[in-house]
């Protein structure tokens, strides 16, 4: 498995940081549940909330698109935060605790890597739960597979259907991303996530990628 920040990627967004656990040989069916609710937080969720919009605002891409984090927590505001499957509800509520953006793949379905770049605009997405795919747009920023097929459009707001994590799910991937040192890191959350996965895995691995270390292979 290889994950990576390309050049190109970190031409455009130098500061990025992505934390990350690599969850392998996972007996899903002894998971335990995630409390799935905001925990109280120093920070002001508003005001980071508004500098995603900024982030999202400066990139190329789909000007509906959002970060994960903002719909996640002002579900969990309004006590509206669904079950989904618990490796999901376990990465949703890593990310709560966190108050970074988390996503979760299932790495057999992945080609062998997962790459952080910049879109040429005739990758192929297919978004959850619909039937035909569509294309990223030039420049956005989406995580891909080993061919260049479309991950997570825009950092982390949509995810494709393709790559999703199932019931079946044997190997996962999670990752985080920090776009610079005014955002909270994910490590938090990923120390939570990882302690809940330990008993139910067979080997986890922790990376972190950034400019002076764009590559993890295992």
């Amino acid at each position: 498995m290889r994950i990576a920040l390309s050049e190109a990627l970190l031409g455009r967004m130098p500061e990025m940081e992505v934390s990350g656990l690599l969850a392998l040989d996972l007996d899903a069916a002894g998971l335990p549940e995630a409390e799935l609710a905001l925990p109280a937080h120093e920070a002001d969720l508003d005001a980071l909330l508004l500098r995603w919009k900024e982030i999202y605002r400066a990139l190329p891409g789909d000007k509906k698109a959002r970060c994960s984090l903002e719909y996640l927590a002002k579900a969990a505001q309004k006590g509206k935060l669904r079950r989904i499957l618990p490796l999901v509800d376990l990465y949703n509520q890593a990310s709560l605790l966190s108050l970074a953006p988390f996503g979760g793949e299932d790495v057999d379905k992945l080609d062998g890597t997962l790459l952080l770049d910049l879109a040429r605009g005739d990758e192929a997405f297919l978004p959850l739960g619909r039937a035909e795919a569509e294309r990223a747009l030039p420049g956005e920023v989406a995580w891909l597979n080993g061919g260049r097929e479309v991950v997570c459009r825009c950092l982390n707001w949509l995810e494709s259907d393709r790559f999703k994590l199932t019931e079946s799910s044997r190997n996962a991937v999670f990752v985080s991303e920090r776009p610079d040192a005014g955002f909270p890191s994910g490590e938090a959350g990923m120390d939570w996530l990882e302690r809940r996965l330990a008993p139910h895995a067979g080997r986890l691995l922790r990376f972190r990628l950034n400019a002076a270390d764009p590559l993890f292979s295992a």
